[in-house]
């Protein structure tokens, strides 16, 4: 699974982003609150709810549970200082898709016996594939099944190994905007997934 963060960038507006990797095959899109100046998070995920439903593509939102209610987006990506996840499956219901941040495998035993979909954990630099299996592996050891997403700028021949480790999807944004075509960056790295 790739996830495709927007980013507030120099060459395209969020829209333009969502629309590229769209048609680069991505059908994950979460709007983080990294916006252009003049721009709402509401406006911002009014404007691709359509376009999103038009391709199935799953929407989801970073940090806010009632802006997700409202618009009855997907679901919500939450930080370790939004809502707790309990309260935001409360609110937004069996339906949608909640997903956490998580700085250790701690962190994700946490959340056993809870109805989250997945938690994200940082690649940090190229460094950290090694971290993030033994992440995996404590975590599977502990008997939480949750899906695990890794996120950061991830050299394409990592993606693979990452998979073989346990990584369950890819929670990527700049590598894909800032390639020279975000469309064939994101085909690219679907491609990659799929070996």
């Amino acid at each position: 699974m790739l996830q495709f963060i927007t980013s507030k960038s120099d060459k395209y507006s969020i829209a333009e982003e969502a629309q590229m990797v769209i048609e680069g095959g991505c059908q994950w899109i979460q709007v983080s609150n990294s916006l252009p100046e003049g721009t709402t998070l509401k406006e911002t995920l009014q404007e691709l709810k359509p376009v999103c439903e038009e391709n199935e593509v799953f929407l989801v939102v970073d940090s806010d549970v009632e802006l997700a209610q409202e618009l009855r987006i997907h679901g919500v990506h939450l930080k370790k200082s939004d809502m707790k996840p309990a309260e935001a499956r409360e609110l937004l219901g069996p339906h949608a898709v909640i997903g956490v941040d998580a700085d250790s495998a701690a962190d994700i035993i946490a959340l056993k016996g809870l109805d989250i979909d997945y938690a994200v954990v940082d690649y940090n630099d190229g460094s950290s594939s090694e971290a993030i299996r033994k992440i995996i592996d404590e975590v599977r050891s502990a008997g939480v099944e949750i899906h695990i997403v890794a996120k950061g700028i991830i050299p394409l021949s990592e993606l693979p190994l990452l998979r073989q480790a346990g990584v369950n999807g890819f929670a990527l944004s700049q590598q894909i905007i800032d390639a020279a075509d975000p469309v064939a960056a994101t085909a690219e790295i679907l491609n990659a997934l799929a070996k």
